[in-house]
């Protein structure tokens, strides 16, 4: 099939454009409806619920280094982190301009994702036309948006999809045009979604390898490729200098490129994890090996497909289509290779976590509405495969309807606050906002403000108590864990300045999510005791309180919070 080359598109699928984009508007807002009607008297969605979603560990990790940043820290040098920078000064910017709120965090990604949509639609009009370009649109609307991939938070991977799929749009306009601007701007989106998470830079040789199959001269096609480059270095090179300006340069090293290559190679699967390719399809399986349905049967975890399978099972076809078919063109052999590319991306880190697999999404919305838009124009065409191509065209359809389906009986007709619980992990995160809002209050009893120091996971407690933390190094990955009794070349030096920090600045409160080392508990045994806030005599108690608070804080009466 060509391409389809618009010298302006159809004033319908402009509307539609603007509808779709009020349309993610609302089903984004479902996450955080009850906040609006509490607030505004806006309730507009078929469930409510008493609360919204609460931040998970990643979400309100984000927001505390964004509070802290706001406040003056510097990244890598205060505080400790293995991605690249750009995320976190996402972050400081939503919350310098709406507080350090969790409607700040919810809202923060919705004129990202608006972006992505215009994009998505508009490659959707280059490669099919208006009919493909609306279906695209609607389709990435809904998936991502899925709770099941916790579409519907502010993880990275938003703005990853938003400035990956911006730069081979460029690519594309770039080769159409023969503009070498354009083959900038495409450089420079690939950096600044490589400012989020390193792996992105996968799309790079891709890029090249596409630029250098042009059927123009050579010395020409390696002037595209220099310029795609130099576009990319440029933002890297700005991004250095200002870390390095703000005194963080080395430290920014060490977490990027040393820690961040050894959490993705030296981190040790699960005593019973599956084969790591078999993670890629099934995700994670709980600590006792037992995979999520459909694959397994445990209640630990959820299957990162569940919210989206039909539309997964509709997209492999798609980009076969648009990839490896005789007459396909550069532009759709070029959406077709971004998209396994990010497939690709979603296993280099080696830990397979939901929201990781919204990194292909943009490119399968594509694939899917150009393919199905295809696959019509050869059912209208008549001939004796048009009853085949029908029944394709059936499947292809169903397979769409089947996953709004799940999508409304899931995310829209489940009430907010529940969607963590039943898609995320649990009940945890719900409890965290309660203890962290708790902690808020409790802090009121020191006539500093407290600090906390937290050894596990559990970051909510600083977004919703407000108190900052002792050490740069304020939330545990599974390698800081796996080898927080050993040598490790990166992860003793770590250790070393936690109990440097707690030594230094002894926080009032300090959270256990894991089991301590020995040396922390040594600390905890010498100066601190264990509150029975939370915890039971079976599991333990992981909130411990300095000693000279310790009666005022049990005895404190916390004032009920209306729900």
């Amino acid at each position: 099939m060509t391409d389809f080359k618009p010298a302006s598109p159809p004033r319908w699928s402009l509307l539609v454009l603007a509808g779709l984009l009020i349309f993610d508007v609302w089903l984004r807002a479902h996450t955080f409806g009850p906040t609006l009607r509490d607030r505004f008297g806006l309730d507009l969605w078929p469930v409510s619920g008493a609360e919204a979603e609460p931040l998970d560990c990643d979400e309100a990790a984000y927001a505390y280094i964004g509070r802290r940043i706001d406040q003056g820290a510097v990244m890598y040098r205060d505080l400790t982190e293995n991605k690249p920078p750009g995320g976190y000064w996402l972050y400081a910017t939503a919350l310098a301009i709406g507080g350090s709120h969790e409607l700040t965090v919810r809202m923060m990604p919705i004129p990202i994702i608006l972006a992505t949509i215009m994009l998505v639609w508009w490659l959707g009009l280059r490669l099919r036309g208006p009919g493909a370009a609306c279906l695209a649109a609607f389709l990435y609307a809904v998936v991502s948006t899925d709770p099941y991939l916790y579409g519907n938070g502010a993880n990275f991977e938003h703005a990853i999809n938003l400035f990956a799929i911006a730069s081979v749009a460029a690519l594309i306009a770039a080769i159409d045009r023969g503009s070498r601007r354009l083959l900038f701007a495409s450089g420079v989106c690939l950096g600044i979604a490589c400012l989020f998470k390193q792996i992105v830079v996968l799309h790079g040789p891709l890029f090249a390898i596409g630029l250098l199959c042009q059927a123009r001269p050579f010395r020409d096609r390696v002037k595209d490729v220099i310029t795609l480059a130099v576009g990319f270095v440029l933002i890297w090179g700005l991004a250095a200098l200002i870390l390095v300006l703000q005194g963080a340069g080395t430290s920014a090293y060490e977490d990027i490129f040393q820690y961040g290559r050894a959490l993705a190679t030296d981190t040790p699967a699960e005593p019973n994890a599956p084969p790591f390719w078999m993670r890629w399809v099934t995700g994670n399986a709980d600590p006792s090996g037992h995979l999520p349905p459909p694959f397994g049967k445990t209640d630990y975890l959820v299957w990162w497909g569940a919210g989206s399978w039909p539309f997964w099972l509709a997209g492999i076809p798609s980009v076969m289509a648009l990839g490896i078919v005789r007459t396909s063109t550069m532009a759709r052999r070029l959406i077709a290779a971004w998209t396994i590319s990010a497939w690709i991306q979603v296993a280099l880190p080696g830990l397979f976590w939901q929201h990781y697999y919204l990194l292909p999404l943009p490119g399968l919305a594509v694939a899917v509405a150009v393919h199905l838009a295809d696959s019509v124009s050869r059912m209208m065409a008549g001939g004796v495969r048009a009853v085949l191509w029908a029944a394709w065209v059936l499947l292809l359809s169903l397979a769409l309807v089947w996953t709004v389906r799940i999508q409304v009986r899931d995310y829209l007709m489940t009430p907010p606050e529940m969607l963590t619980v039943k898609f995320k992990g649990g009940g945890q995160w719900v409890v965290l906002r309660d203890l962290g809002r708790d902690l808020a209050t409790r802090s009121t009893l020191w006539t500093d403000t407290p600090q906390l120091y937290i050894w596990g996971w559990q970051s909510p407690l600083f977004f919703y108590s407000g108190l900052d933390g002792t050490s740069r190094h304020f939330f545990v990955d599974n390698l800081l864990k796996a080898y927080a009794n050993s040598d490790h070349p990166l992860i003793r030096p770590r250790i070393d300045r936690i109990m440097r920090d707690l030594h230094a600045h002894p926080p009032a409160l300090i959270f256990v999510g894991y089991p301590p080392f020995p040396a922390l508990q040594s600390f905890l045994r010498e100066r601190y005791l264990p509150s029975h806030l939370v915890g039971n005599e079976m599991q333990g108690y992981p909130l411990w309180v300095e000693r000279a608070k310790y009666r005022a804080f049990e005895t404190f009466q916390t004032p009920a919070r209306p729900r």
